[in-house]
């Protein structure tokens, strides 16, 4: 059998994951060059252990185990595979892929980048609705092989960046346990959780960010930092830490008791005009101010059909006798009550990439914050085919002070956040929906709303430093300095640097 060398290894691994089988056995026979302090991709290093890190300027990449990393150029065969986004629009063209496996991996990764001063982005799920997981000519740490799974004392688990939502639950309900994250199962844990974080559970036991135990981190400079010891390194990433500092190679969560059922209403208005739809409005902003903690309520305008979803864990019963106004407007509502593993597969949505443009439409504090321009926001929405307006309910446990404390997300006391979005086939479509799309943005800047919130960004949000992040920002300017202060870490609205 012909001994490759590791730069022929890597080469060969270009060709697809058909030898994959081979890696183990190559691994088992050669150590050339290893450095000591490799943690595999399914075991997470030891919560507050210190091992000696390699020096990152010394690591040679030529060198590294592909147990730890394959770096992919744009002819290898794999690269066009793993460089593909969720959001079909967006088509951007790196240098390389760091295809990492490990904490040590993504060492390698960033001082490759640093010997060829190339910008780095980071991809885990890869959902970035502006593909800011991705780069023109830099290099992207892509951590999708990353998906151990493991549980630690007081049914606290341990979850590497690469796992998805889907993942996730079937391994937490399996146990009856829960975290609060979002709905779409092909997310990607480490996107969601560092831009804040929020769905079905939310209200009751706060934003993802927020049960936060500690996250395994490799900065800008290479160097491997625990967030739990660290208290404003661990502030920045609940909530400000979407691939601006570094890499989080692993997330320790805390976890909550899985609760039996989930029950659901589904509402319907149709033929909507812009009288009914305006009075629909008012209603669901009313009825939402009822809610209790473990209610979820959503406003979902596509075209002249209104849908509302109000979700519970919690009292059924109450729930319906809550939303008594919004069924007495509806022109169809059907319930059910789920187990709730089995339930939260309804919402895993579709599989990308598809061709869309979704983007935050505003956070509000009230129904009187878009009143004047709820009139002209339908009409748009109803002329342009494929444009949806959403709002869904924050709040509750959300707006807590101990957890303002603990994270930079910055908009804990609006308790409803929009989101308008516009899906298209053809791309003969897609000019008249950027257009209509971004005239409805036009109409909510015009009414002075400019909080926004970080995972729906959008390329042409102005001073979106402030939007995304309020009083915050310049802080973790300076938070960005201190981890990475040569800016390796960039794309379009990225922290920068105090001096940048």
């Amino acid at each position: 059998m012909k001994q490759y060398s590791k730069r022929e290894f890597l080469k060969i691994m270009g060709l697809g994951i058909a030898f994959a089988p081979f890696i183990s056995l190559y691994s088992a026979c050669s150590s050339e060059g290893k450095p000591e302090n490799k943690t595999k991709a399914n075991e997470p290093a030891a919560e507050g252990s210190t091992p000696v890190q390699p020096q990152t300027d010394e690591l040679d990449i030529s060198k590294a185990d592909p147990d730890d990393i394959i770096l992919l150029k744009r002819t290898d065969a794999q690269f066009a595979g793993l460089n593909k986004a969720f959001n079909g629009r967006i088509k951007k063209l790196p240098l390389y892929i760091a295809l990492c496996k490990t904490t040590l991996g993504v060492q390698y990764a960033i001082a490759h980048a640093r010997k060829e001063k190339l910008p780095v982005a980071v991809k885990s799920g890869g959902h970035s609705f502006e593909g800011f997981s991705s780069n023109d000519g830099g290099l992207v740490i892509n951590l999708s092989q990353m998906k151990g799974i493991s549980w630690k004392e007081n049914e606290q688990v341990s979850l590497q960046p690469g796992c998805l939502l889907q993942e996730i639950q079937d391994a937490i309900f399996a146990r009856k346990r829960l975290i609060p994250t979002g709905s779409c199962g092909t997310v990607g844990i480490a996107g969601l959780t560092l831009g804040g974080g929020y769905g079905f559970f939310s209200r009751k036991y706060g934003l993802t960010c927020d049960n936060l135990v500690d996250v395994e981190f490799v900065d800008g400079k290479g160097q491997v930092q625990h967030a739990a010891a660290n208290k404003e390194l661990f502030w920045a990433l609940r909530g400000g830490g979407n691939g601006n500092f570094g890499v989080a190679t692993n997330f320790v969560f805390k976890t909550e008791d899985m609760p039996a059922t989930f029950h659901a209403h589904v509402l319907k208005c149709r033929q909507l005009d812009t009288e009914r739809f305006t009075a629909a409005l008012q209603t669901w902003f009313s009825v939402s101010e009822t809610l209790l903690e473990e209610d979820f309520c959503a406003f979902v305008l596509n075209g002249s059909t209104l849908t509302i979803l109000a979700t519970t864990f919690g009292n059924q019963n109450k729930l319906a006798q809550n939303i008594g106004p919004l069924l007495s407007i509806a022109d169809s509502a059907t319930n059910s009550s789920t187990e709730l593993p089995k339930a939260m597969k309804r919402y895993y949505g579709r599989k990308g990439p598809i061709l869309f443009k979704n983007a935050s439409a505003g956070l509000y504090q009230s129904y009187e914050d878009i009143a004047a321009i709820a009139p002209q926001i339908f009409e748009k929405v109803v002329a342009a085919k494929g444009m949806i307006y959403q709002i869904n309910t924050l709040g509750a446990a959300i707006n807590t002070s101990a957890f303002e404390a603990q994270s930079c997300y910055p908009h804990r006391s609006l308790p409803y956040l929009s989101e308008l979005q516009a899906y298209w086939d053809k791309p003969s479509q897609e000019a008249g929906l950027l257009k209509a799309f971004e005239e409805i943005q036009a109409l909510v800047r015009k009414q002075g709303i400019t909080a926004q919130y970080r995972n729906y960004p959008d390329i042409n949000f102005p001073d979106w430093q402030h939007a995304y992040y309020g009083k915050h920002y310049e802080k973790l300017q300076q938070i960005k300095l201190d981890f990475d202060p040569h800016n390796l870490f960039q794309y379009p609205q990225s922290i920068a640097g105090k001096d940048a």
